[in-house]
């Protein structure tokens, strides 16, 4: 069984309770709040006993891709961070795909990292917020994946560099964008200027792909990007 870091949330702890529904339009409101730490915790702890059968019939794709990418890119990795791993769901694509090696998750819901533990598939787990800088050494993963965690996370190179800080020279990072995100937030725009700062050279960008094609309202209607990339810095 992995162990599971608590830390301590401080101003972010939310009492939740989940006997509350989950709207999912709040996924792409713009005043959903979607963006505050505090907010994303409550709503994916209280989302957590049903997110899997969700997203499943939703046909979410993106944890098999981004695997698949990342084991294209990455034959082999002692050690892999799933950025954001919510119930496991990557972490099982991970697996899956292949990787043996040691399998680390963060993510900002203590009610999802209990359901990621179940299995046994994780290695380690911790309560991180990938607003904030992370908790890790330089250089501690060959590889790193973040799966349908963006949105929530509007500095975008700011996360992106804390991720190649994290990650080793070499290694390979896979992070997935909404397409409506990609366009707002400037995505090609961060990625060419880490790329001219040697943080990374990206390998991969691509075309908007199906995200969750059966999903209910407008979030049905969004495509993903996957982007891959490797740490120079």
């Amino acid at each position: 069984m992995p162990r599971l870091e608590r830390g301590d949330q401080q101003e972010n702890e939310i009492v939740s309770d989940k006997s509350d529904e989950v709207d999912p339009g709040w996924l792409t409101d713009p005043d959903g709040g979607h963006t505050k730490p505090a907010a994303v915790a409550d709503y994916y702890d209280r989302w957590a006993d049903g997110y899997d059968a969700d997203l499943g019939s939703w046909d979410y794709r993106a944890p098999k891709r981004a695997a698949s990418l990342l084991r294209t890119y990455v034959p082999y990795a002692r050690r892999v961070l799933d950025a954001g791993c919510g119930t496991g769901m990557a972490g099982a694509a991970l697996r899956q795909a292949g990787f043996e090696g040691e399998l680390h998750g963060i993510d900002i819901s203590p009610a999802s990292l209990d359901l990621a533990a179940e299995p046994g598939i994780y290695n380690d787990l911790k309560l991180a917020d990938l607003q904030q800088p992370l908790d890790i050494d330089d250089n501690s993963y060959d590889a790193l994946l973040c799966v349908g965690v963006m949105t929530y996370v509007p500095e975008i190179r700011q996360c992106w560099t804390e991720f190649c800080r994290v990650a080793a020279p070499g290694s390979v990072v896979v992070v997935t964008q909404r397409e409506d995100h990609w366009r707002d937030r400037d995505c090609q725009g961060v990625i060419t200027a880490m790329q001219a700062a040697a943080t990374w050279e990206p390998l991969l960008v691509t075309d908007a792909e199906p995200y969750l094609p059966e999903s209910p309202g407008d979030l049905g209607d969004l495509g993903v990007h996957y982007l891959v990339a490797r740490v120079t810095a």
